[in-house]
C-alpha cells in the first residue's frame, strides 16, 4: 500500500474552502485490510488479463479505458477476498473486474455504445456458449461462465447465476432511473444497490474458499443476514467515498444525493446519516457473527472460515475506497487518514486532517 506522508497532499486549483466538504469519522471497527503475500504480482497479472480481454472493445476511447485500469479494481478483489485460494481468486478478479467495467458503462455510456458492446444481451453469457459474432462483453463473460461453471458445484452455480441475472437487471433499472430522472426512495435504492453492488459477490466467496454453503444457508439463515449486512456496509461506504466522482459527473445514483434531497442540501447531515447506517450495520454484524461462531454452526470449519472471511471483506472494501482513483481522482495517493476533513474538488478528494485516527485499542472490536 502506498501512503503519502501527511501534509504533502497537493493543493487543487482554487481554494479548498470553495469546494464541498464534510467531516468523516474513523470507521469501521475492524483491523486494516489483509494483504496476502505476492499481492502485487497477482494484481499485475490480473490487470494484464483485463487489458488483454477488453482493450479492443474500447478502441474508440482508449484514454477512458486506461483511466479505468488505473482505478485498480483488481486490488479491490484481492483485498476483499483476502483469505481465498490463490488460483480461485484469480478467476474472481476476472469476473468482478469485468463487472466494474459494466457498471461504469451503464452509468455513463450512450445507449448505442451499450448495444454495440453487447450490454443489452448479458444474460446470454451465463450459459457459457459463445455465439458467432458475439459482442465483446457477452463473449468475455461466456468464457468466464464456462470456467466458473466447471469449478462450482451445481447448486452454487445456480445461486451465482441467479445473482448475476439480478446484477444485470439492477444495472438496467438504475440506468433507466437516471435517464428518466425517476424519483426513488431509500427502500428502492437499497434493494437495487444490493443487487448491483453486493449479492453476486457472496457465492464467489464460497467458491474462493472451496466450499458450498447452499444447504447450510437453509439451516442457518443468519449467514444470509450477514451477507446482507456486509452489502449494506459496502453501499454506505462506497456512496460516501464515490460521492465526489458522482457529484461532478452528474451520476445521481448515490445515497448522499437521496439524503440531500430530503434535508435541504446539508452535506454534513447527509454523511452523518449514512455513517449512522454503517454503524448500525457494524453493530448487528458483530453481534450476529459472534453469536453464530458460538453456536453449533461453529462446529463446521467451513462456516467459521466464511464468517471470518466476511470480516475481511468489510475491511478490504473500506481500505480500497481510501486508495482508489476511481473515487478519489487521478494522481491520488492516500495519506493514511481515516478520521479527517474531506474536501471534494473536481480533480481529487483531499483528506486534510492531521489528527490521529480514533482506533479501538485492541485493533478489532468485533474479534
Amino acid at each position: 500500500m502506498t501512503v503519502r506522508p501527511a501534509g504533502l497532499e497537493p493543493e487543487p486549483p482554487g481554494r479548498p474552502h470553495e469546494y464541498p466538504s464534510f467531516e468523516l469519522p474513523s470507521f469501521p471497527r475492524f483491523r486494516p485490510a489483509l494483504y496476502r503475500p505476492g499481492i502485487e504480482t497477482l494484481e499485475a497479472r490480473c490487470r494484464a488479463w483485463l487489458a488483454h480481454s477488453l482493450r479492443d472493445a474500447h478502441a474508440d476511447c482508449p484514454e477512458e479505458f486506461e483511466q479505468f485500469l488505473a482505478q485498480r479494481t483488481t486490488l479491490w478483489n484481492l483485498l476483499v477476498y483476502a483469505t481465498t485460494d490463490i488460483e480461485r481468486v484469480t478467476t474472481i478478479c476476472h469476473w468482478i473486474d469485468v463487472l466494474f467495467s459494466i457498471d461504469d458503462l451503464f452509468a455513463h455510456a450512450p445507449a448505442q455504445r451499450l448495444e454495440r458492446l453487447g450490454l443489452d444481451r448479458l444474460h446470454t453469457a451465463l450459459d457459457g456458449r459463445q455465439a458467432p459474432g458475439q459482442a465483446p462483453y457477452p463473449r468475455v463473460l461466456a468464457i468466464l461462465s464456462q470456467q466458473l461453471r466447471h469449478g462450482m458445484p451445481p447448486a452454487l452455480w445456480d445461486r451465482f447465476s441467479h445473482e448475476m441475472s439480478g446484477f444485470f437487471d439492477a444495472c438496467r433499472t438504475e440506468r433507466l432511473w437516471q435517464d428518466t430522472r425517476t424519483a426513488i426512495d431509500l427502500t428502492a435504492y437499497e434493494a437495487s444497490r444490493g443487487k448491483s453492488i453486493g449479492e453476486c459477490c457472496f457465492p464467489l466467496l464460497e467458491y474462493g474458499l472451496g466450499t458450498d454453503l447452499t444447504r447450510t444457508l437453509t439451516h442457518h439463515p443468519e449467514l444470509g443476514r450477514l451477507n446482507t449486512l456486509v452489502a449494506r456496509h459496502w453501499i454506505g461506504v462506497n456512496d460516501i467515498f464515490s460521492y465526489r466522482k458522482e457529484l461532478y459527473s452528474g451520476d445521481t445514483m448515490n445515497e448522499i444525493t437521496l439524503a440531500l434531497a430530503g434535508n435541504g442540501g446539508n452535506l454534513q447531515a447527509a454523511v452523518d446519516r449514512i455513517t449512522q447506517t454503517i454503524r448500525r450495520a457494524e453493530d448487528e454484524f458483530c453481534a450476529l457473527s459472534e453469536c453464530l461462531l458460538r453456536s453449533t454452526a461453529n462446529r463446521d470449519p467451513a462456516v467459521a472460515g466464511y464468517v471470518k472471511a466476511l470480516r475481511w471483506m468489510i475491511a478490504g472494501n473500506l481500505e480500497w475506497s481510501c486508495i482508489t482513483t476511481r473515487y478519489n481522482g487521478s494522481d491520488h495517493v492516500w495519506n493514511g487518514h481515516t478520521d479527517t476533513t474531506v474536501i471534494l474538488t473536481p480533480h481529487r478528494t483531499l483528506y486534510t486532517s492531521s489528527r490521529e485516527s480514533a482506533k479501538d485499542p485492541s485493533g478489532l472490536s468485533c474479534p
